[in-house]
């Protein structure tokens, strides 16, 4: 071949592989949306699958990306992040309280407010958004509580939302069902599934216009109006697109894991515990597991999450438990044991997170079971250790005296007895005892017993 062909091809091969490309990269041409799912508590692992999915959904240019929320709340800096990452989109995020009977307690209706679209599925609820303190109950810190207000007002307004009723669900832990968010203008659509949500959503556009005041603002508008705005987003025939379902790496996987505020403290009560089993048995195992089960756990809290209140009591827990593997005594366990029965308490939740109450209480409960369990196998192992050290030693010839045994031989003084089944040489303490009397060892004198006679009460 020819090497003008060659270059014929090659150029024909580059023309098709951009014009692909640019087909691929029309943002009109691609009718797809990414469906990205958020359970369970809220942490800085929710924010990395968040971050990871929105890039996907920018490389995949997709039309819309649907967050499905049934969460009870998390970690205040986690819910900031993933608000902001909303902020930034360049793709509409809609927020979709589901499945029905799901809740977006506390962060979950801070992530939902911050939304383009806000959807609640039937029987599900939103609210409950106020921090607890460490005993389960609304704090009423007014610095803090204002900013979570503003935080919350802020974000309503920015998305054409009830300002007033996003307030209340800080500062009264206010909470709607679909049908009242709906009628006090909190959540835009009503929907039980996928379908019906993107059915719906083809009636209107997204626009972003500026309000009077000069600031912009998210507003969903009836599709009949688009010309009545700016660069108005369509959702036409979005109920026809493709539905991908986002999966978490690896790496998301493990951040869960480890992140989740329940595993984090568990591994520090076994991390410790184990340590100081540790220290108690042979070998180097149970210290190497429990030091780096601690030190998952300090990842897990982030560190510089763990108060120093409650570092304090761990590390005062672990100097009593100390000091009861010296003394035995049993109380400074006990003492030990409640100290990190406290500090865990401490350490969840703390006004970082943002709970629904009584799911933090049960989250304590477990924490508080847990511990008490542990503690109590642990005294345990210290309590056999300690019996086993104070107990006679059963071997050697140490072993042998008050034992007692039969002469075989006659001691005249010397002979052979037999003692545990084993011949040994022996001597009489006095006088000559005659065979088959029963003796018991006093002592020994070199490779001899010396034995007494012993005397058969009548």
């Amino acid at each position: 071949m020819s090497p003008s062909k060659v270059g014929i091809i090659l150029l024909t091969l580059f023309l098709l592989f951009t014009l692909l490309a640019a087909i691929g990269n029309c943002s009109n041409g691609v009718n797809s949306v990414l469906r990205v799912n958020v359970t369970g508590e809220i942490t800085v692992a929710t924010t990395t699958m968040i971050s990871d999915a929105l890039r996907l959904a920018e490389a995949q240019n997709v039309r819309l990306v649907i967050v499905t929320l049934n969460t009870p709340g998390g970690e205040v800096g986690a819910v900031q992040d993933i608000m902001n990452l909303f902020d930034n989109s360049t793709i509409p995020i809609v927020g979709f309280v589901y499945p029905p009977g799901a809740t977006a307690w506390s962060g979950g209706t801070y992530i939902l407010m911050a939304t383009h679209v806000a959807v609640m599925a039937s029987g599900t609820t939103i609210g409950s958004c106020q921090p607890v303190n460490s005993a389960g109950q609304p704090i009423d810190f007014t610095k803090y509580l204002n900013a979570l207000t503003a935080l919350m007002q802020n974000h309503a307004i920015l998305h054409n939302r009830n300002a007033t009723m996003a307030g209340l669900f800080v500062t009264e832990n206010a909470n709607l069902g679909p049908a009242d968010a709906y009628r006090f203008h909190v959540v835009e659509i009503l929907a039980d599934n996928t379908g019906s949500l993107l059915s719906q959503l083809e009636n209107f556009v997204l626009v972003h216009v500026e309000e009077t005041s000069g600031l912009m603002v998210w507003r969903l508008v009836p599709a009949g109006n688009a010309q009545n705005y700016t660069s108005p987003l369509s959702f036409g025939n979005i109920s026809q697109a493709t539905i991908t379902d986002y999966t978490p790496g690896i790496q998301v996987v493990f951040l869960s894991f480890l992140l989740n505020p329940i595993i984090s403290s568990l591994l520090l009560i076994v991390g410790v515990f184990l340590f100081f089993i540790g220290l108690k048995t042979p070998g180097w195992g149970a210290e190497i597991a429990g030091g780096v089960a601690i030190f998952l756990a300090l990842i897990g809290f982030e560190a510089i999450g763990i108060t120093i209140g409650a570092v304090f009591l761990f590390a005062l827990g672990a100097i009593l438990i100390i000091a009861e593997l010296k003394t035995h005594i049993g109380v400074l366990a006990i003492s030990g044991a409640i100290c990190m029965i406290i500090a865990s308490l401490l350490l969840f939740p703390s006004p970082q997170w943002l709970l629904y109450y009584q799911v933090s209480q049960q989250i304590q409960a477990g924490l508080v079971i847990f511990t008490i369990v542990m503690a109590t196998l642990f005294s345990f192992i210290v309590y056999k250790a300690a019996k086993a050290r104070l107990s006679k030693v059963k071997t050697g010839r140490e072993a042998l005296i008050g034992a007692r045994g039969v002469v075989v031989t006659d001691l005249a003084p010397k002979g052979e007895i037999r003692v545990s089944g084993e011949f040994w040489h022996a001597r009489a303490e006095s006088g000559a005892i005659p065979k088959g009397e029963t003796v018991e060892v006093v002592r020994m004198e070199g490779l001899f017993l010396i034995v007494k006679p012993v005397k058969e009460k009548t």
